[in-house]
Formats: structure tokens, C-alpha cells, sequence
């Protein structure tokens, strides 16, 4: 790929400045270095949050996660492979002729004008060695819901119901390790916590990242406490909105309603859901008073991760009509739609001439993802349907009747702007 290997930087450990120096020293000549250098270099072009090898006796295969998914790597054969790990070893100060037991350092990396941390696991299998390398830099943070990607329409829907005064229950809802976190965040943030003061009950140790003017209450579970156990200490202070991300049985769900209602307060939850039907369906898995939850419930906001076509590459077509009916998108509406352009080795154009992969996605077709949302308000036919009749089937359809906007249907308002495929939506959909 380079002659001499890319232009990166590394930074060694080291307990002391000339211990980095002589990491770093001793690396340099190896023949690994290039190999390593070429490998972090991929895993930065690529922007994989992890990328694994596995050495096995004849050869090392490698895969990238790369925004949510795997994708496989060149291999390399065996004795490159050892040279490189001895490398990336040295430079993470561990012990390179340590290939059984589990061990992790970090090294830094500069590239592209930007500053690159790796942390390196490396931990011997039945067939070898597996090693994954992860990969952490500056990222812009992602607090607000417009930097999440919901759509202003929706955003101004939430605010109204979040700084109503009246509101009784939010839940906020994803799958976790895809925006669980981050859907959570953006629903307080909406919150006016200028005129109002907000407080969430956390575990010790599992504490959220911090949002501004969200004011963290931690509790104990090995010393017997609950989210609940704060309180009546809490309530010395008069908040106005409570949080409790972690509700994980019915007794305390229904201790959280209970005092929502005769103190008034509007609340915040959170549960695992892959969209707000499943969401409310899995807070009834909790096995609560079911009419008590119900009849306090508001609103659930719903977040998946959806990928985002690569601008550089991705290909358009006009869509069939019955393609378009399929998609509940009238005729004449959507002139264009695309699709990913996915690199295979030995593409040719019309001239015969062999493709190179896209330089900003790596010939994937995809680059970055953004939130996919659902904000589904609850009703008094949704109420009463919690209660007598609480399936996926009859939820939807009543959430349909009032005018609800599905995610499938806020999927296909992106497809139709171009941002993302039909394929990407179905894989979405059916994870």
C-alpha cells in the first residue's frame, strides 16, 4: 500500500518518557513495524471501533467492526502475523513472548493530522492467539437529539411533551450497546433544566455520562438499596422530575408510579426495545399493576442505530412503481433512490478498467450511522389496551388508527432523501 509504510505516528508506554523512547526504538527496525503500522493505519481509514485477528498455525485472518458490523480483512500469513504482534506489543508495553495469557496495554497513534489511542487485548484460544485492537480518538459528542439525527418535526413533539408540567411517564427505549445510552441522553437534554431541577437515581459504578443540569443520586445495591432509597432524603430538595434508567422488577415499577402520582411528578424510565410497541410490552415482562402503570404512562421514545450511504459512492436508480407503492410513497413522488456500492476484487467499468474501492467508506458502500426514532404517545385506547388486551398486533394497530409514525415509516422518509438503502432498513428492522 506505501512504500515505506504509512505516515503514522506511534506513541509507546512507558512509565517514564525514555521507557516510551525505548519502546518505540526497539520496534522500529523490526520487520513488524511495517505490517503494524499498515494495520493501524486500515483500522483508522476504515474507522472500525475494533479490529480482531486470530492466529492460527498456518495464517492470520483479520475482521473490522465497523459501524455495528464485521467485516473481513485481508489475511496475512503466520510469520508476518508474529512479527507484527510483537510489534504492537512492545509498543503497548506488554510482554510479546506471552502468547497464553490474557494481557492488555495501550499505545497512541498520530494519523491524518489526528491524534489515535489503541488499547490492545490479546488472550490465548484452543487454536492460537486472538487479539483485538480497539480504537479511541476525540469524537464530537452526541448529547442533543438534532445531532442524533431525529427530525425537527419530532424534536419540537418531544419537547412539548417533556416540559409539560403535567407529563407522568416517559420511557426511553433501544436495544442496548446501540444507543441505549445515547437515546436516554437525548431525551433529558430535550428537558428545559433551567427552570426546573432534575435528578436521576444511579447505581454506584454505573453511572451515566453526565448531562448538564442533571443532577445524579447513586444508591447501593450490596448495601440493600434501591433507586427508591434516596427518596425521601431527595424530596427535602423539592425536585421537579425524577429519572430511573434501571428499573429491573415490578415491585419497584410500581413503588416509581405510586410516588409519581401523589407527589406529581413527572418521571423518566428506560427498557431494552427494539421499537415502542416491544418497549411497553417489555415494561409488562416486569409483571407491574398493569392499570396503575397505564394510566400514568405519557410517551415512549424509541432509538435504533441505522447506517448511512457513503456519499462518495452510492449509486442511484429509478424506483419501479410497484416498488414505490410497497413503500407507501405515491407516484411521481421520489424520482431517485440508492443503493450501497459494494466493492468486490476484480470489479471493471464499462472501459474494462478495474475499480478501486471507494476512499471514504473502503469500497463498504456505508460511512457513519445515525438514530432512527419512534416517539409514540400514549392515548386512552393504548391505556386500555395495556390492560384487557395487551398484544403486539392490537398495540400497533391502534397506535396506526391515531396517526402513529412507525419507524418503519421514519425509515423510509430517509431512504426516500437518499440517506440510507432499503436493504439497510430491512437488516435494521429485522436485527
Amino acid at each position: 500500500m506505501y512504500d515505506d509504510g504509512p505516515p503514522i505516528e506511534f506513541f509507546a508506554a512507558g512509565e517514564t518518557p525514555e521507557e516510551q523512547e525505548a519502546n518505540l526504538k526497539t520496534v522500529e527496525p523490526s520487520p513488524g513495524f511495517e505490517p503494524a503500522s499498515e494495520l493501524c493505519a486500515e483500522s483508522i481509514l476504515k474507522d472500525a471501533d475494533v479490529t480482531v485477528l486470530d492466529f492460527s498455525a498456518q495464517q492470520v485472518t483479520l475482521r473490522f467492526q465497523i459501524d455495528g458490523l464485521w467485516h473481513s480483512g485481508a489475511p496475512m500469513d503466520r510469520e508476518t502475523g508474529d512479527y507484527m504482534l510483537a510489534t504492537l506489543k512492545q509498543l503497548a508495553g506488554l510482554d510479546y513472548r506471552e502468547r497464553r495469557a490474557r494481557q492488555t496495554g495501550n499505545f497512541g497513534t498520530m494519523y491524518l493530522k489526528k491524534k489515535q489511542k489503541f488499547k490492545l487485548v490479546s488472550q490465548g484460544i484452543k487454536t492460537g492467539e486472538r487479539v483485538a485492537l480497539y480504537l479511541d480518538y476525540k469524537r464530537p459528542p452526541l448529547d442533543k437529539c438534532e445531532e442524533l439525527g431525529m427530525r425537527a418535526s419530532m424534536i419540537n413533539q418531544l419537547h412539548g411533551i417533556v416540559n409539560d408540567s403535567e407529563m407522568g411517564i416517559v420511557v426511553t427505549s433501544a436495544v442496548p450497546g446501540e444507543g441505549y445510552t445515547k437515546c436516554w441522553r437525548g431525551a433529558l437534554d430535550t428537558c428545559d433544566r433551567l427552570t426546573r431541577d432534575y435528578f436521576v437515581m444511579e447505581h454506584v459504578g454505573r453511572n451515566e455520562p453526565e448531562v448538564i443540569n442533571v443532577y445524579p443520586v447513586e444508591y447501593d445495591t450490596a448495601k440493600g438499596e434501591d433507586p427508591m432509597t434516596p427518596i425521601p432524603q431527595l424530596m427535602l430538595k423539592e425536585p421537579d422530575v425524577l429519572g430511573f434508567p434501571d428499573v429491573e422488577t415490578g415491585n419497584l415499577l410500581d413503588r416509581i408510579v405510586d410516588h409519581s402520582v401523589q407527589h406529581k411528578l413527572p418521571t423518566f424510565t428506560r427498557v431494552p426495545g427494539k421499537h415502542c410497541i416491544d418497549a411497553l410490552l417489555r415494561l409488562l415482562v416486569l409483571k407491574p399493576d398493569v392499570k396503575k402503570l397505564a394510566d400514568r404512562l405519557t410517551a415512549v421514545l424509541t432509538m435504533r442505530l441505522i447506517r448511512l450511504l457513503c456519499d462518495d459512492c452510492k449509486i442511484g436508480f429509478p424506483p419501479h412503481p410497484k416498488m414505490l407503492q410497497q413503500l407507501g410513497l405515491p407516484p411521481g413522488r421520489v424520482a431517485e433512490l440508492f443503493r450501497p456500492m459494494v466493492y468486490q476484487p476484480g470489479m471493471v467499468d464499462e472501459d474494462e478498467v478495474e475499480i478501486e474501492p471507494c476512499a471514504t467508506c473502503s469500497g463498504i458502500g456505508y460511512r457513519g450511522r445515525t438514530g432512527l426514532f419512534e416517539l409514540l404517545t400514549i392515548n386512552d385506547e393504548l391505556k386500555q389496551a395495556l390492560v384487557s388486551d395487551p398484544k403486539m398486533g392490537n398495540l400497533a394497530g391502534i397506535a396506526k388508527r391515531h396517526g402513529h409514525v412507525s419507524m418503519q415509516m421514519e425509515g423510509i422518509v430517509m431512504i426516500a432523501a437518499g440517506r440510507t438503502s432499503i436493504e439497510e432498513l430491512q437488516r435494521v428492522l429485522k436485527s
